[in-house]
């Protein structure tokens, strides 16, 4: 029965967090669990779970009335969590050239060109998908778990906002592109020194985008969160 309910969990917690990084429910949206239940025919125990899981990673927050709700995030959290994923992202990336196999390295090297075809096509669910898979192969070569799991959770809090920012921004797309091909360029060649520059401009190249997309939202609503 453990065993089952730890699986249950797992399903709603995947659900949801597709939910919220696709913008399918938006940031502020209550999260009903007796509607939940029903939508995925699961009893309100494993959602509570799963609620709770999303909570601990930030993506999800509870009101006054103990109610959840998909979490808001400020321009401190963004610059906050953009800091901290400069200083890991150097970390597995700078980490991940010394264990790279001649494989491994054709793998980065078809993501990012896969990368490059959807950005050609717009379309932003398959680039989004080529960098998940881009970020899984570094974590799995770096080797270090801790480090891995911060990172995606992390990067999870902010992409969605980053996602959407991109709508309509072919530019934005291409560039990030050609940040990831140069990222490749320098982790094959072992090149330590040029990782941490790369990493600082990609990060604040992702920076900028969220808060200024944070930004036009707050001069919209109303809504001075900073």
């Amino acid at each position: 029965m453990a065993v089952e309910t730890a699986s249950l969990v797992d399903v709603a917690y995947e659900n949801l967090l597709e939910r919220i990084t696709t913008f399918q429910v938006k940031a502020g949206a209550p999260l009903s669990e007796v509607k939940i239940s029903k939508e995925l025919n699961i009893s309100r125990t494993p959602i509570r779970e799963a609620l709770q899981r999303l909570e601990k990673e930030g993506l999800v927050q509870r009101t006054e009335s103990s109610r959840f709700t998909v979490a808001q995030i400020s321009i401190k959290e963004v610059n906050e969590a953009c800091d901290l994923l400069e200083i890991l992202d150097t970390y597995i990336f700078s980490a991940a050239s010394q264990k790279l196999s001649t494989e491994d390295a054709d793998e980065l090297r078809r993501l990012v060109t896969k990368m490059s075809e959807a950005c050609d096509e717009n379309d932003r669910t398959s680039w989004t998908d080529a960098d998940r898979m881009f970020h899984q192969v570094l974590n799995r070569v770096a080797g270090n778990e801790l480090v891995a799991d911060t990172v995606r959770e992390t990067r999870r809090r902010v992409q969605r906002f980053w996602i959407r920012s991109t709508v309509g921004q072919f530019d934005r797309l291409h560039t990030c592109t050609v940040e990831h091909s140069q990222l490749v360029d320098a982790i094959i060649n072992k090149d330590i020194a040029a990782i941490g520059p790369a990493v600082t401009e990609h990060i604040g190249h992702l920076r900028e985008n969220v808060v200024s997309l944070l930004t036009t939202v707050a001069l919209l609503t109303g809504d001075d969160r900073a």
